[in-house]
């Protein structure tokens, strides 16, 4: 039972089928079927069973897969060890981050982390929040960057910077008269769009759940006109008059838009931010690698 066996089993495991599994692992599906059917052999019993889903695990499959993850883990800290004692000469760092976070942040900190740590390569994986914290509980990251509360699993996590969250208007809104500066910026009550149509994003996603907070807060149940899974769509529609958005400040820059809109800022009050963390397997270390990268995002947040 050596390490290629135990993430080949896991990837069979999660994928539910030979051949999504290979692709994940980018080997033949036959050589996986064999893999399997050899070692189910040597063990004297099967590890899967063919249900209507897909593959499941048979109870020997279980106990297979439990002690698989335990091995990785190892694995993982044996490699963690290995890498601080090489003082950050070379190395690994696998790196997960949602899509827009990830397209913000990695211009800004790659550049820097390569510069200074030329030889430790970094393996990123862009996804959602949710396979995010699958890939975390199965010890797949070294880190993932996104934003807390998490929904399915416990883990730890440094905190990097709360991001906030502006609404976004069409300058033809007659919510513009409504709009005050404060601190050289617009602001504008968010009780004040009651009477509004809005724009959001589905109720599953992050950036949809603080907003419903932000709302919530304000005593406004949105009617909402529109719902989209992409937020360059509901900020770039916003920006047109068809509804009004909630958005993180942070993506302003990510998007053109066909009319600039108006990004307003909100009060403390209304707690209108997200929590950006690099969240790591519970009890676990941060490897060296991890550790400086973390170290590098606080300083750009707290410059910017």
């Amino acid at each position: 039972m050596n390490q290629r066996d135990c993430e080949q089993i896991l990837a069979i495991a999660r994928e539910k089928s030979i051949s999504k599994a290979a692709s994940k692992l980018y080997m033949s599906q036959p050589a996986l079927s064999l893999f399997l059917t050899r070692l189910e052999a040597s063990l004297g019993t099967k590890l899967f069973s063919r249900g209507q889903n897909g593959l499941i695990p048979t109870y020997a499959g279980e106990c297979y897969i439990r002690t698989a993850e335990k091995i990785l883990k190892l694995c993982n800290d044996f490699e963690v060890e290995l890498c601080e004692i090489s003082a950050l000469h070379k190395g690994r760092i696998q790196v997960g981050a949602t899509v827009h976070l990830g397209s913000y942040v990695f211009p800004l900190l790659l550049p820097r982390y390569k510069e200074r740590y030329p030889n430790i390569d970094i393996l990123i994986t862009e996804s959602r929040s949710a396979e995010l914290e699958s890939a975390l509980a199965h010890n797949e990251l070294d880190i993932a960057l996104m934003h807390i509360p998490f929904r399915s699993i416990e883990a730890d996590y440094e905190l990097i910077a709360k991001d906030p969250y502006v609404i976004v208007i069409s300058r033809k809104s007659p919510l513009i008269q409504y709009i005050y500066e404060k601190d050289g910026k617009p602001f504008l009550d968010p009780k004040l769009c009651s009477d509004e149509k809005f724009v959001l994003a589905y109720p599953s996603q992050r950036v949809r759940q603080v907003t419903d907070s932000i709302l919530s807060k304000a005593g406004v149940t949105p009617d909402i006109t529109f719902m989209t899974s992409s937020v360059e769509t509901a900020m770039r529609v916003a920006s047109v008059g068809v509804g009004i958005t909630l958005m993180p400040q942070s993506y302003i820059s990510l998007f053109t838009y066909p009319e600039e809109p108006v990004f307003c800022s909100i009060e403390d009050e209304y707690e209108a931010w997200w929590t950006f963390v690099a969240a790591y397997p519970k009890d676990s270390e941060l490897s060296a690698p991890a550790a400086e990268m973390v170290k590098i995002l606080k300083d750009i947040y707290k410059k910017a």
